[in-house]
């Protein structure tokens, strides 16, 4: 379970229509082709490379369920502590992530998101596009692999 401490308060992340309709709210990015990507995969994606505005975009969609959320200088102060007392942000990162990845909320999100990696790994138009975007694919595989304490094979 996904924790925080803020203002000596212990709350946890929920996953449902208000996690999304924020996280699409506040969150939502385009791709290179103009194309919304939405919120859920802009938070789980950037959770998967350790990017703290991700961490704290997680937070802020987590708790909003809330009938009064914490604003965000009180999430972002909620999570210096916790960085301060764990010595890093390691046990933050692998919480939020598991919670998002197994959560029923979110499972078809998140299943559908390593269909797309899979199928990224063959697009491109030369070789070397396509070598590029395996490698690409690959250092999400091992990034999720050590956010769920999970052995991965290499594919070089």
């Amino acid at each position: 379970m996904a924790t925080l401490t803020i203002k000596n308060e212990q709350q946890e992340a929920k996953f449902g229509f208000a996690f999304k309709n924020l996280a699409d709210k506040n969150y939502n990015q385009t791709d290179a082709n103009g194309n919304d990507v939405g919120g859920f995969s802009a938070i789980y994606t950037g959770l998967l490379q350790f990017d703290l505005d991700a961490l704290k975009a997680f937070w802020d969609c987590g708790l909003a369920h809330m009938k009064k959320r914490p604003p965000m200088s009180d999430i972002e102060q909620g999570l210096e502590e916790r960085i301060e007392e764990d010595e890093g942000t390691e046990e933050l990162f692998k919480e939020a992530f598991r919670e998002i990845d197994s959560s029923g909320f979110f499972k078809k999100d998140a299943k559908t998101f390593w269909k797309n990696l899979e199928m990224f790994k063959e697009m491109g138009k030369t070789d070397e596009e396509k070598a590029e975007n395996a490698k690409g694919a690959q250092i999400m595989l091992e990034a999720k692999a050590e956010l769920l304490d999970e052995e991965i094979e290499s594919t070089d």
